[in-house]
């Protein structure tokens, strides 16, 4: 691999600001390449792993480059032809509340759906996956739905620690390695 650039460590996060942007994220496709980009790779791999045709991800590329999702991180030279090298320029994006908020239904369904999607993929993997080592209940992977009734002093406190919960997730994240296995955390909490 040839890398005439510097050598790229993307963000530990990035706010999304703007409704152009989350509209780019709000699409399944796009967070697929996302999560695949999390480490260098070529257009040519991730069709290969997502079971796509190249030359339709390309739109979809270019998209997430010009909002500034991800961005070239090397080249390859393979037969006379230069292949880019994309990685994302954040390992965790995050959505502003208030945009969520001032989104059109459609395309905050859209988001939403693409979310859950994603998050339903990634569990039944890991539930297929999971290692039988004994442990009752074991530690990973863990699902729960609960319906609680909460006073407004209640919700305020309950809401500051899911915000302290991952805030401290945001912090094991900017210590961690490559080396250390990775898991997923996703937080759905609303009103009945």
């Amino acid at each position: 691999m040839n890398d005439p650039e510097e050598t790229f460590t993307p963000l530990p996060e990035l706010i999304i600001r703007d409704v152009e942007t989350m509209r780019v994220v709000a699409d399944k496709l796009r967070l697929q390449i996302l999560e695949a980009m999390r480490q260098p790779i070529t257009v040519k791999a991730i069709a290969a792993d997502l079971n796509h045709p190249p030359n339709k991800l390309y739109y979809h590329i270019n998209m997430l480059e010009e909002h500034g999702l991800i961005r070239v991180v090397g080249m390859n030279l393979e037969t006379g032809m230069v292949e880019k090298i994309y990685q994302v320029t954040a390992l965790e994006f995050k959505v502003r509340n208030p945009i969520l908020a001032g989104l059109d239904e459609e395309t905050a369904t859209a988001l939403i759906a693409s979310m859950l999607d994603e998050t339903q993929t990634n569990f039944l993997r890991a539930y297929t996956q999971r290692p039988h080592d004994g442990r009752t209940p074991p530690r990973h992977p863990f699902f729960t739905r609960k319906e609680v009734r909460l006073t407004e002093e209640q919700l305020t406190l309950f809401h500051h620690k899911l915000v302290a919960l991952v805030q401290e997730i945001n912090a094991l994240n900017e210590t961690a390695t490559a080396e250390e296995a990775q898991y997923y955390l996703t937080i759905a909490f609303h009103q009945a």
